[in-house]
């Protein structure tokens, strides 16, 4: 039912054969990006994990440090050549960055759009388990964002808990995963 209510509405399914890790973090971001495959692998068909380019995915979950100007360090690519070149309609930046960094590196280009979501604090277990049920809801035909307000209710609150800090920029609208 709900699959068929997302299409009624304009969801947009994408497939979810591949999860995508790319680790510019190098072993500081080897346990989160073991324990982000370990809770997500399941949801999708493939998982391809990268140091250096960008893996083609439908999920692309990036590790990397911004800087304040806007550039990912390590790297000659920026945020929107990685979601470009990636291919991903759904990409997580999955280390923590300041607020002040992501205005820099999310400026908008013609290219390199995606449902982009940016951590700000991980907020340790709490947030593998969001993106796993985030994640699930979508296969079960919930769109993102209709997810996405379902496990993190918008509007002034104080800080939720099992909900890491983050910022959601749904640049394609809704998306649901088959």
């Amino acid at each position: 039912m709900l699959r068929f209510l997302s299409k009624l509405l304009g969801a947009r399914t994408i497939e979810a054969e591949t999860l995508g890790i790319l680790n510019l973090c190098g072993d500081g971001a080897a346990g989160w990006a073991a324990a982000d495959k370990a809770a997500l692998a399941q949801l999708f068909q493939n998982v391809k994990e990268s140091e250096q380019q960008p893996p083609g995915c439908n999920l692309l979950l990036l590790y990397c440090t911004i800087d304040n100007d806007g550039s990912i360090v390590g790297s000659r690519l920026g945020l929107r050549e990685i979601i470009r070149d990636s291919g991903a309609p759904v990409v997580v930046v999955a280390s923590p960055n300041s607020g002040e960094s992501y205005k820099a590196g999310a400026k908008e280009r013609p290219y390199g759009q995606a449902n982009l979501v940016m951590t700000i604090d991980r907020k340790g277990e709490a947030f593998g388990q969001f993106f796993q049920k985030l994640f699930g809801e979508m296969k079960r035909g919930r769109s993102m964002p209709a997810a996405w307000v379902k496990l993190a209710p918008q509007g002034p609150h104080p800080a939720q808990a099992g909900v890491p800090d983050t910022v959601f920029f749904c640049e394609l609208g809704p998306l649901v995963f088959r």
